[in-house]
């Protein structure tokens, strides 16, 4: 894969492993055949694979120190694979590995005759001493927002998480937690949409969805992968059109929706059960921001933005098919201690790009740090606001009563446009009243002098014109605002340069 010219810029600055070049690579110790690996992005599947399990020698560097070693490092190599469309229209090559970040058991153990065991980063660099726990601290990140990738063993950086933490027990090597809710808001200025916050976005259109949903956290899968009905509901706010080749939501660049909602402080937000918070709950906000993403070669000749909100995953290893991957992930801290006694995984709220930039960097305990810097200022220098437009009543118009412009309590917009209504037709009938009365008058009057009468009329009306009458304004549309920014985002890769890692119980 990766071997000719027009696919260097594909692969990226990493470069090929090639074992042949390796004069520590271990090819022969591993002699068990494995099942097929499944699918090496977590969503697609995948055809044609050629793959074997080698152990091999790791080096991380790190600055003013040694390098950090890790001997008989766990590597399953495929040497040849192709990933179809989801219509089967065309295959393409995989563009990332992936690299496994442990599991609850230490080693990567091969059953045979002997048994073999191999290495695990995290654990590997705790049992040498390097780092006080088999752990690790992950924010993936955004490149197109400048929000670089975090990653700390042993450790987390406290600046990368905002507010409360939710920690759980993991499952085997799932991170799995119980998804409640699926809503839209936004966190200042007027809203792109017909409503300032939606909610119920899990449920609707779908009756069979109880309280929540069990989702998996996972950096291997690319999508937001949530049922179908999820995904349409969200859609049906948005200026996207589904796509059934890619199965996935394409923006529309030329709709006058699109660059102000992008742009603008909207997001989506994400509420799990958390019962070791005191509320019971934990919300994410994932700005649209980071939902504009890019798709490239080798999918799609053109780039062209999407919307990562796609069905379920299809077997694998996530139970339910429901998972959230590096689309979520830009927006969330996520950690895992894999320690026997007292192991679990935490998820919490990761900062926009207007962030510290040095690290904070912490050890795990019972309670986790986290930074005093507000979510919303961590975005401010990147949203593009849309002004609330309020019309006023002219200065040379009669003043509105302060009792009267004040909004009523406990009535719903329909009703207050009623009373509206209302109080206007009544205010037409009392000046068809007042000219019956004043018309009646001068006719009884007629004995008397023209003069007088007309006198006696000119008074009445000057009365009538002077009448202070309230009146309703209707708030104008807000103008739309020009945006200039687009994610780069790609499918394969679809998250920033370093392959993003994801816990398993043996590397791929």
């Amino acid at each position: 894969m990766c071997k000719d010219n027009t696919e260097a810029q594909i692969c990226g600055s990493g470069g090929l492993y090639n074992p042949a070049d390796s004069s520590t690579v271990d090819q022969k110790t591993i002699q068990i055949r494995l099942p097929d690996p499944g699918s090496l992005d977590g969503s697609q599947s995948q055809a044609n694979v050629s793959w074997r399990q080698i152990m091999e020698t790791l080096q991380i560097p790190r600055p003013k120190y040694q390098p950090v070693v890790v001997q008989n490092f766990s590597i399953k190599l495929v040497d040849k694979a192709s990933i179809h469309l989801p219509d089967g229209s065309a295959d393409y090559r995989p563009q990332l590995g992936n690299l496994a970040l442990g599991a609850p058991d230490v080693k990567h153990v091969f059953d045979g005759s002997p048994e073999v065991n191999a290495s695990l980063i995290p654990a590997a660099i705790y049992q040498s001493g390097e780092i006080s726990t088999n752990s690790f601290g992950l924010h993936i990140g955004s490149v197109a927002m400048g929000i670089p990738l975090s990653l700390w063993l042993g450790g987390y950086d406290s600046s990368r998480l905002l507010g409360s933490v939710s920690s759980q027990p993991y499952s085997g090597d799932q991170l799995l937690i119980d998804l409640l809710e699926v809503g839209i808001g936004v966190d200042n200025g007027a809203s792109p949409f017909p409503f300032a916050q939606k909610q119920d976005l899990l449920r609707q259109g779908n009756a069979s969805i109880g309280d929540s949903i069990q989702v998996s956290l996972d950096p291997l899968a690319p999508y937001l992968h949530l049922p179908q009905s999820t995904c349409a509901a969200i859609a049906s706010y948005l200026p996207v059109s589904y796509q059934s080749k890619y199965r996935l939501y394409f923006w529309n660049t030329e709709d006058p929706r699109y660059e102000p909602l992008v742009k603008s402080p909207s997001f989506l937000s994400f509420t799990f059960r958390a019962p070791s918070l005191p509320q019971a709950k934990l919300i994410i906000k994932v700005p649209f921001q980071l939902l504009n993403l890019t798709l490239q070669a080798p999918m799609i000749d053109t780039p062209t933005q999407y919307f990562p909100c796609r069905s379920p995953l299809a077997g694998g290893t996530h139970p339910s098919g429901y998972a959230l991957g590096r689309a979520f992930l830009q927006a969330a801290f996520l950690a895992v201690n894999w320690d026997e006694n007292h192991g679990a995984w935490s998820l919490g709220q990761a900062p926009g790009p207007d962030t510290a930039t040095a690290p904070q960097q912490e050890q795990f305990s019972n309670i986790f740090k986290s930074s005093t810097a507000s979510w919303s200022d961590s975005w401010k220098g990147h949203w593009t606001p849309i002004e609330e437009k309020i019309s006023t009543v002219n200065s040379t118009s009669p003043a509105v009563p302060k009792d009267a412009a004040a909004p009523m309590a406990g009535l719903s917009a329909g009703a207050k446009a009623g009373i509206g209504v209302g109080c206007a037709a009544a205010l037409v009938a009392g000046i068809g009243l007042c000219f019956y009365r004043m018309r009646s008058r001068a006719r009884r009057a007629s004995e008397r002098a023209s003069q007088q009468a007309a006198e006696a009329k000119r008074i009445e009306e000057e009365k009538f014109q002077r009448a202070e009458i309230p009146f309703m304004v209707e708030a104008a549309d807000p103008e739309p605002v020009e945006m200039s920014h687009r994610e780069i985002f790609q499918e394969l890769p679809a998250s920033p340069p370093s392959p993003p890692p994801k816990p398993r119980p043996g590397p791929s």
